[in-house]
């Protein structure tokens, strides 16, 4: 998501990176520790967890650490190639240097954990990053998500620079249309939602609302300064949250959860321009540094913590039992999360970041031709229309 471009400072998108991942993590952390706790598989139509409290359910609803990081895609993206030319080829070879290598480590050691030998389906999933037969493979549908959001975003950056921003919200309006229409149209007495969470359709909002902020922000980014903003926008984002929470959202198949990849898309998007606009640019104090690291490994955190879960439920919580026992399951399994799953990822994250995704970084190229020089209007002539 980096971009050689100077107009965007990237700490503070490294620092929205760092916040996505960490809430990940706490989120499947207390649904599979809580549930290893008390001796059974978490079933989220069943066991899903809700409270009163919105910063408990900003915790629980942490998927929406998803929305971020693709919201925060479609901007970062727009910022660094709006009103420059994109050479598709290049653009990407750098997307797969930068997802593939470390994916392939983890969707490949992962088919080990099976008894029986991969077959051509399981690698032919990994190669097209569908979910492997695996138990790490819950992650990958979001990587999917990206690449397809890849194959189409030169055109969609070519396409805000040249008809504005209206093309995409036209573009958002007919998207939320035709899903309805579908959804609508569905044989099944009571249609489905998982497919709007899992593919491209549902999410195309999010990425669309990142290019949209990152638009506000090039054209507006002083109006975007106000410094009332980033905490007003981050209170929509908590309040969104616990409503979705309250009502059971996630679980629910409700013709509302049809906008809410747009409704949640455009909170966020909104944190991302008031928080960016408004950082302070230069090295900032130690915590700002140290979000900055974390946010900079956000991919490996990504892909790894399953697997430290993974372990620190079978070990720490299986085999030791050490777990706080005075607190609620839950609870304790935030504890558990926050105190050492969290910081065992973070350890194993820069060591892959460093040992397997920086090389093949390194080998990425500018993807962004010289602006083209303003064309002179010429004057206009006479138009005949005889003979045509």
């Amino acid at each position: 998501m980096r971009s050689s471009d100077d107009r965007v400072y990237l700490a503070p998108v490294d620092h929205l990176r760092a916040v996505a991942a960490v809430l990940v993590v706490l989120y499947h952390g207390c649904q599979l520790l809580s549930a290893r706790i008390e001796g059974r598989r978490f079933v989220p139509a069943t066991d899903w967890l809700y409270s009163e409290n919105p910063a408990a359910t900003l915790v629980f609803e942490g998927h929406t650490g998803v929305a971020l990081f693709m919201v925060l895609s479609g901007f970062i993206f727009t910022v660094g190639a709006y009103g420059k030319p994109v050479r598709y080829g290049r653009f990407l070879t750098n997307r797969l240097l930068r997802v593939y290598p470390l994916y392939l480590v983890v969707a490949v050691l992962g088919l080990a954990t099976q008894v029986a030998m991969p077959t051509f389906q399981d690698l032919l999933r990994i190669l097209t990053f569908a979910t492997p037969t695996q138990p790490y493979g819950g992650v990958f549908w979001t990587l999917c998500v990206e690449m397809q959001f890849y194959l189409v975003f030169p055109l969609l950056c070519r396409l805000l620079a040249e008809r504005g921003p209206g093309a995409l919200l036209r573009l958002l309006a007919a998207v939320s249309v035709l899903r309805a229409l579908v959804w609508l149209s569905s044989p099944a007495p009571e249609p489905h939602t998982a497919s709007l969470y899992l593919g491209l359709a549902g999410r195309i909002d999010q990425f669309l609302l990142g290019m949209l902020a990152a638009w506000v922000y090039v054209h507006h980014r002083d109006r975007l300064r106000a410094r009332w903003l980033p905490p007003v926008a981050l209170v929509l984002a908590l309040g969104l949250l616990w409503s979705f929470n309250q009502v059971h959202g996630f679980v629910s198949d409700s013709p509302l959860k049809l906008a809410w990849s747009g409704v949640e898309g455009a909170v966020w998007a909104l944190v991302v321009a008031a928080y960016v606009a408004g950082a302070r640019e230069g090295p900032g104090g130690w915590l700002s540094r140290a979000a900055a690291r974390l946010g900079e490994v956000s991919f490996s955190v990504y892909l790894t913590h399953f697997m430290v879960l993974t372990v620190t439920g079978e070990y720490v919580i299986g085999a030791y039992g050490w777990f706080p026992g005075a607190l609620p399951p839950v609870w304790a399994a935030f504890a558990v999360t926050l105190l050492v799953a969290l910081p065992l990822t973070v350890a194993v994250s820069f060591g892959t970041y460093h040992a397997i995704e920086l090389p093949f970084l390194r080998l990425r190229r500018p993807y962004l031709g010289p602006v083209p020089p303003a064309e002179t209007p010429r004057p206009r002539q006479r138009e005949s229309y005889r003979g045509r």
